[in-house]
């Protein structure tokens, strides 16, 4: 009777084990979870918060963090860029806005240019003879 009793208290030991730890890491849980309301509370995730108001979408490149406009911007959902990574974007010492490239689509008139030929409308090369 004696064994019976020993072995079923040896079959109880893994439970009352796994018990304990689960009621130990629980409160670990809380705690963590507590500390996690206090910094949000505080004001610690307002910069994830206005990160996460730069985050914009664009075609062809996908989501990116800031002014994409800059010339210094990484194109990164991840890093705004390495001279502010952290931002924000307005105010920046160094924000550089992007170079417009005019397209000129008619040439400019000038006195000087050089008239072009107009094209002949024969062609000036000998007919070829066909020889079969």
């Amino acid at each position: 009777m004696l064994i019976v009793l020993l072995i079923f208290g040896l079959s109880l030991v893994p439970a009352l084990i796994s018990t304990w730890i689960s009621l130990r890491s629980r409160g670990q849980v809380q705690a963590e979870f507590g500390r996690a309301m206090e910094a949000a509370a505080r004001g610690g995730l307002k910069a994830a918060i206005q990160r996460d108001r730069d985050l914009n979408y664009v075609e062809g490149i996908g989501y990116v963090i800031g002014d994409f406009s800059c010339e210094m911007n990484a194109r990164s959902p991840y890093l705004r860029c390495a001279m502010n990574p952290c931002g924000p974007c307005h105010g920046c010492q160094y924000y550089e806005a992007p170079v417009i490239r005019e397209v000129i689509k008619t040439p400019p008139v000038t006195t000087n240019a050089c008239p072009i030929p107009p094209m002949p409308n024969t062609c000036p090369l000998p007919a070829f003879s066909s020889v079969a």
